[in-house]
């Protein structure tokens, strides 16, 4: 599927490089909850017409909201 753009988002990276790969407007985007989460916030990713999401490292971002700690 040679039509078919991906980005991947990663932390230890600039914002702006981040930025510029949401500007290529890819139709796959798999990231890290940091990345994504900035873009969101600083509004350069909007999610509103998103129709599947998939997270990496999620296990990690719940982990630290001490859901499976008894």
């Amino acid at each position: 599927m040679p039509s078919v753009k991906v980005s991947i988002f990663f932390g230890g990276l600039f914002i702006k490089k981040h930025e510029v790969l949401v500007k290529n407007c890819p139709h796959v985007m798999v990231g890290t909850p940091g990345p994504i989460m900035a873009l969101v916030q600083n509004s350069s990713l909007n999610l509103k017409n998103a129709k599947h999401f998939v997270l990496d490292e999620c296990d990690k971002m719940l982990g630290q909201l001490d859901m499976w700690r008894t």
